[in-house]
């Protein structure tokens, strides 16, 4: 998307600049370094030349060019607004990827810290107790019970560790293959809701996906019901997707959308409150964006909290445990002076 979102930003320049589109498009086509996309740029520029529009040229590469983003495209040329709209397309892009790059980089650290942390244990456990064990076997002498018990779960993993590995990567891709199926997805992603912190911190993140995404499209003209099944087509999430099948209907049926997501346990009250102030201000847009703006700000801090908390924590465990092993380790070792010479 970062090529997509490079060209946007270029061609936006071009055109305030007062190019006309096609010239603007050629500009674009040939400052792209990327040669599959400037194999698809070089496709929509003849495209354009023939008389299509940018949206339906667009359309045409649909792995390369979202529908969010040819839908707003052909709402900005429809309304001749293709400017403002290439702006709003940068800005959502923009705001859309350094979200994702927050989440990413905020569960690298955490993640590195736990790997590292059960690499040492198992370290210890399989390679250094049972060469510690050894020495008391060939001294005849029996282990204190813990370096025992330790020595014990050392040796069960060095002898069956493979199969161990085996079955937890077979449980993990049938795990995996088991979640193709939207009915047990969903009860993965309902169990994922309930889980304390974490549960409330994954439906921000995808209320202010959606939010964002239905607020930039109507802020470029696209009318209500559409932006909803867009928005709702690109939901992966199953029980929001179905939480917007009935925010769908009920638009549908003339009951507003305020009100529909008021009534709907699915959506947080601050949602239902916020949708019910920009619909009677008939400012709906604007409030579907600063409701994500409010959402990611929430997810940012508890993302932080929770990794603050984490570290602390993550050391305290790991550092417990390898402490319990170094412990039974100098127990055997001081044990040694008690033994009959």
């Amino acid at each position: 998307m970062k090529h997509v979102l490079s060209m946007t930003e270029q061609l936006l320049t071009l055109l305030d600049a007062g190019l006309p589109l096609d010239r603007a498009l050629h500009i674009c086509q040939g400052s792209i370094e990327h040669p599959y996309f400037r194999t698809v740029m070089q496709s929509v520029v003849v495209d354009v030349e023939k008389g299509n529009t940018l949206a339906d040229s667009f359309m045409r590469h649909p792995g390369v060019f979202p529908r969010l983003y040819v839908n707003m495209v052909r709402a900005g040329e429809e309304g001749g607004v293709l400017p403002i709209v290439m702006q709003r397309l940068v800005e959502f892009y923009t705001r859309s990827m350094e979200f994702r790059s927050f989440l990413v980089t905020s569960s690298i650290y955490p993640v590195l810290l736990f790997i590292f942390g059960i690499s040492a244990l198992l370290g210890l456990t399989i390679f250094v107790l049972p060469k510690f064990g050894q020495i008391f076997n060939d001294m005849n002498q029996a282990l204190p019970l813990p370096a025992a018990v330790l020595i014990a779960i050392g040796e069960f993993l060095k002898t069956y560790g493979v199969f161990i590995l085996l079955v937890l990567v077979l449980g993990a891709t049938a795990f995996v293959y088991a979640l193709r199926d939207e009915t047990w997805r969903e009860r993965w992603q309902l169990t994922l809701l309930r889980v304390p912190v974490l549960g409330p911190i994954m439906l921000k993140v995808q209320l202010a996906h959606v939010c964002r995404t239905w607020g930039t499209l109507l802020a470029s003209g696209v009318p209500i019901l559409t932006g909803m099944r867009i928005v709702r087509e690109l939901t992966d999430h199953i029980p929001l997707r179905k939480a917007l099948d009935r925010l769908v209907r009920a638009v549908q049926e003339g009951r507003g959308v305020s009100a529909p997501v008021r009534a709907d346990p699915f959506f947080p009250k601050l949602l239902g409150q916020l949708a019910t102030v920009g619909e009677e201000s008939g400012a709906l847009d604007s409030m579907l964006i600063k409701v994500a703006d409010q959402y990611e700000k929430e997810i940012q801090k508890a993302t932080r909290n929770l990794v603050a908390l984490f570290e602390p924590v993550m050391i305290l465990v790991m550092g417990g445990l390898i402490g319990a092993i170094v412990v039974s380790m100098l127990t055997a070792i001081f044990s040694i002076n008690d033994m009959p010479l």
